[in-house]
């Protein structure tokens, strides 16, 4: 056919199918419409770009972006062609990460501040009223500590005011406590003969009551009584001025009561003796130490070291042989019972009375 009749035939092919499409849609039925349809979709699915094989490189590069174009098959995409703000890379692999451990900068050490005063009411419980007002648990703890040697803690009232005082490391130093009803507690910590120990500064100069009767010297059993006896060495009856205590080498011995060093030394056939003055006339003595513990002059408390079981001077084996003198006469240790006031050491009250002045000095922290 010739060229010129071809493209009249294709325009009149075109227009009598513009006029008989529609014409054919209000004719024909459901199944003409589905027809027709299924043909205009091969059309546009005929329209559609092919899908060619993509370079390597190219390839990767979507790949990198995590969509594929439609040219190569996608469902979403494009490509995107190279310009001069985009620089072809080559394709880098990925690379394992190590994990670096985290080492957990050390902490500065606390700064410790100066001494600290802290005060308050007791409230409706002294232990939490400690605690609003600043005392961490170790310090709420020994102040009821404390209290408790000179008092009964549950007897404090909801009106009383408490004091305490710590020091740089944060150690109870000072515990008052300001009584409505009774007499107030000024309770200072003291460390004396390698013991530490809570003394009311308030009393200090006052004669402290005196126990119902003297305190063992030792751990042990009674070897030998006071009165006379065959003596082990000299074999012959003699007035024997004490009670023996059978106890191993070594065995501390303690103050029986309070007093006042007299004498501390060698003492003939008593070998290493001390001899305490507990006042009111009454003395007692420890011999044959292995060891002395006390100084001549010093003070101690009842219950407190003041030397070693030992077989010193005229003896026959480990033993304390312990004495009681009244007025100078020996009397049976089993019988005494402490009935005068004991011996106050002044220097000791002095010393307390400095040490609570200093201590009220610092500065407060109220609650």
């Amino acid at each position: 056919m010739p060229p010129d009749h071809a493209q009249a035939f294709r325009r009149r092919a075109t227009i009598s199918v513009a006029r008989t499409v529609p014409l054919a849609l209000r004719r024909a039925n459901w199944k003409s419409a589905g027809v027709l349809a299924l043909l205009c979709s091969g059309v546009a699915w005929a329209s559609l770009p092919r899908v060619g094989p993509m370079p390597a490189g190219e390839q990767r590069q979507w790949q990198a972006l995590g969509v594929a174009p439609l040219t190569s098959g996608g469902v979403t995409g494009m490509p995107m062609a190279p310009t001069d703000a985009v620089e072809a890379a080559d394709f880098v692999p990925r690379r394992a990460i190590t994990a670096k451990a985290t080492v957990a900068a050390p902490k500065p050490a606390p700064v410790l501040a100066g001494p600290l005063r802290i005060r308050g009411r007791v409230g409706d419980g002294l232990y939490w009223s400690l605690r609003a007002a600043g005392a961490s648990p170790p310090v709420a703890a020994q102040y009821l500590a404390a209290l408790a040697t000179e008092i009964d803690v549950g007897a404090v009232g909801p009106s009383d005011g408490f004091d305490m005082v710590l020091g740089r490391n944060r150690e109870l130093l000072y515990a008052g406590l300001d009584r409505v009803a009774e007499s107030d507690l000024q309770l200072v910590k003291w460390n004396a003969g390698g013991r530490t120990e809570w003394i009311d500064a308030a009393n200090a100069a006052r004669p402290a009551p005196v126990a119902d009767a003297m305190a063992w010297p030792v751990a042990g059993h009674i070897t030998s009584y006071f009165g006379n006896r065959y003596h082990p060495i000299l074999h012959f009856t003699r007035f024997h001025a004490g009670i023996d205590f059978g106890a191993s080498w070594g065995s501390p011995i303690v103050a029986a009561a309070d007093g006042q060093v007299a004498a501390a030394g060698w003492a003939g056939g008593y070998g290493r003796q001390v001899r305490l003055w507990h006042g009111g006339g009454l003395m007692t003595t420890y011999s044959h130490m292995s060891e002395i513990a006390a100084a001549p002059g010093s003070f101690v408390r009842r219950g407190q070291l003041i030397g070693y079981v030992g077989s010193s001077g005229l003896s026959t084996g480990p033993h304390l042989h312990y004495e009681v003198l009244k007025d100078g006469t020996p009397v049976n240790p089993l019988g005494v019972r402490f009935a005068s006031a004991p011996v106050v050491d002044t220097h000791l009250a002095d010393a307390i009375k400095a040490r609570l002045k200093a201590l009220l000095s610092v500065g407060a922290k109220r609650s």
